[in-house]
């Protein structure tokens, strides 16, 4: 062998974990299969779909892997490697890697590395490492997607705004404020008319239908109320609220950037891969599919996002394996993790409610004794069981797929991309890696729960940092990843989360302006005088106007910062059930997302579909479970169950 310029002996033995004093056979083993290949500048060195049989060492030079549409994925120097994950798990090569210059790489054949990996654990435990840092990318990509739902960046669905158009925005709400500084009362010293006291929502939903960004609807409303109770000195009023509310809400912030860090390790370890091989394995029939799908997310209903990825990679292809139609898997897996999580008090949707809740009343359990109340979720889901063992009737979009599939058509619609390749680069670990950390989560956090007031109380904050610890004893000692990466994936979970905890600050301080200025005690008044006689209508009404805003804002979060605490006011002033109207928020919440359009550009893709067919086969299905639950509240009001 050619004398190398960086695949040494010494390279061989630090990449391996090997010793010399322990392992000098093994490392002789190795040097002696090395084959020296060189490529010419812009030379493919292996292609999408090629047969893996090696995998390889960067000798000298840098070479690019290109992804699908030929864009430049990654850039490796001297001293990498890759091909190592197709070559051992003997799927066909993922991307295009291409010398860049000239480029010399040492090839280990496929046999070796799998005799390797076979004898020597801490090897295929290398290899783990080395995938797991390639995913990272990926997952940064779908961070940013996630925050861009949960309120926080850019999808790439929107149009890029315009130097002028910016100029004109801004102008427009400049203008607003400063009238407002000049012309409106202050609330704190004199009566304010309903204008003034309106104006604020006005402006909010205004600028979202016109713009629709919700960020800044949710940033420039509370920063327009400021300057009506403080005028000039709004800027130190609107810190000093969101301080306060940061104070407030210090634990729920906490818990919700630890779920997060949950979620990204639960990814980071490939233990959600895993769990596609035992479905494969165990799993025969359509109705099983259907099934296991919604029992895992039952058990797993800590973030809806999360059970979207285990959905997208366990059950999609099994669901094809047994003739599914993609439009029906697609339902069932796409609308159940919305509705398993607003039903659990584990999940971070949970959370996140119960401290809104709790901020609003004062009440801890309230949260759980709402949930029989969440019509909306009890009746989606008995809706997404009955379709799934195929006792409810098929209309629309998903009765043609139906068609379609039982004639020999494709299974999916028509502009679907197949994710199979998607999957397939997933890294696999172990479903033990799953389950074993959930476990900890729910057992720790009842074991750590208190008695308050006869009432039961969780402590989810004591669970997810006993559960950060498990998963980092099981994770490291596993060499899954190392202390280092582990600590990565806990900053890129939170780096996930700031999105909903910047939409909880701002929507709370919208709230708690609303009610400073008097809009709370106004709009009470004027319920009242409306509805006199007919309160019964009242769950009612905040079930159809939340669910008209969290459609228009298309962020139940968002919309449950500012409807949770107008809905508890009103449970007092009316001397109303406040499990009832919290239930019919939180019902609100999930029918106003399902019916907006944003999540289907994120989980389309997630579970193989055309998003617009995706949309249209659920839409009839969420139309009438909207109308059953608004006639299930409609029930509740009038015999006041």
């Amino acid at each position: 062998m050619e004398k190398a310029d960086c695949i040494t002996r010494d390279y061989i033995r630090d990449f391996f974990r090997l010793t010399e004093e322990n392992d000098k056979a093994v490392i002789d083993f190795i040097m002696a299969r090395l084959v020296l290949k060189e490529f010419a500048h812009n030379t493919y060195i292996c292609r999408a779909g090629d047969e893996a049989d090696s995998m390889y060492f960067i000798d000298s030079g840098t070479v690019t892997v290109r992804g699908a549409g030929n864009e430049v994925i990654n850039e490796l120097q001297t001293g990498g490697c890759f091909g190592e994950y197709a070559a051992l798990t003997g799927d066909k090569r993922l991307a295009d890697i291409q010398a860049r210059g000239t480029v010399r790489v040492y090839a280990l054949d496929k046999e070796t590395l799998l005799s390797l990996s076979r004898s020597h654990s801490g090897i295929y435990s290398r290899f783990l490492k080395n995938i797991y840092v390639q995913e990272s990318e990926r997952y940064r990509k779908l961070v940013r997607l996630l925050s861009a739902k949960r309120g926080i960046g850019y999808t790439g669905f929107r149009k890029k705004l315009t130097l002028p158009s910016l100029f004109l925005n801004y102008s427009v709400v400049f203008t607003i404020f400063f009238a407002v500084l000049l012309f409106a009362p202050n609330p704190a010293l004199e009566q304010v008319h309903p204008f003034w006291l309106c104006s604020p929502v006005v402006f909010m939903v205004a600028y979202l239908i016109i713009t629709k960004r919700a960020l800044e609807a949710l940033v420039l409303a509370p920063m327009y109320i400021m300057i009506l109770l403080g005028k000039l000195n709004f800027a130190g009023l609107f810190c000093a609220r969101i301080v306060t509310t940061i104070i407030d809400t210090a634990d729920l912030l906490v818990i919700v950037m630890l779920m997060g860090s949950l979620t990204r390790l639960f990814t980071a370890s490939g233990s959600v891969n895993a769990l596609r091989y035992i479905a494969q394995r165990k799993i025969k029939s359509a109705k099983g599919t259907m099934l296991a799908a919604f029992v895992s997310m039952v058990f797993i209903a800590i973030d809806e996002y999360l059970l979207f990825l285990i959905n997208g990679a366990c059950f999609v292809n099994l669901a094809d394996e047994k003739r599914i139609p993609r439009e029906k898997s697609a339902m069932v897996m796409g609308m159940s993790p919305g509705a398993l999580c607003i039903l659990s008090p584990m999940s971070l949707t949970g959370i996140y409610l119960t401290g809104l809740i709790v901020m609003s009343s004062g009440q801890k359990g309230l949260f759980i004794e709402a949930i029989r109340y969440n019509f909306a979720a009890i009746i989606m889901i008995v809706v997404i069981l009955l379709l799934a063992f195929e006792k409810l009737p098929l209309v629309g979009a998903l009765k043609k797929a139906a068609i379609r599939v039982k004639e020999g058509g494709d299974l999916w619609p028509e502009g679907t991309d197949n994710p199979e390749e998607e999957e397939n680069s997933a890294l696999r670990g172990r479903v033990r890696n799953l389950l074993l950390p959930v476990l900890l989560l729910i057992v720790s956090s009842i074991a750590a729960g208190t008695l308050e007031a006869g009432e039961f109380q969780i402590n989810v904050l004591y669970g997810m940092i006993i559960t950060l610890i498990g998963t980092f004893l099981l994770y490291c000692f596993q060499q899954y990843m190392s202390p280092d990466q582990f600590f990565k994936n806990v900053v890129y979970g939170i780096e996930s989360m700031i999105g909903p905890i910047f939409m909880f600050i701002m929507g709370k301080c919208f709230a708690n302006g609303m009610d400073e200025i008097g809009f709370s005690a106004w709009l009470d008044g004027l319920v009242q005088s409306v509805i006199r006689g007919h309160v019964w209508l009242l769950p009612l009404i905040i079930f159809g106007v939340c669910t008209f805003v969290g459609a228009l804002f298309d962020n139940p979060w968002a919309m449950y910062a500012i409807g949770m605490p107008i809905a508890v006011g009103f449970a007092a002033t009316m001397h109303g059930n406040t499990a009832l109207y919290v239930g019919a928020v939180c019902a609100a919440g999930l029918l106003g997302n399902e019916i907006a359009m944003g999540d289907i550009f994120f989980i389309g893709p997630m579970l193989g579909i055309n998003p617009m067919s995706y949309y249209q086969a659920k839409l009839p299905y969420v139309i009438a479970v909207g109308v059953l639950a608004a006639l299930a509240y409609a029930a509740v009001g009038y015999w006041g169950l």
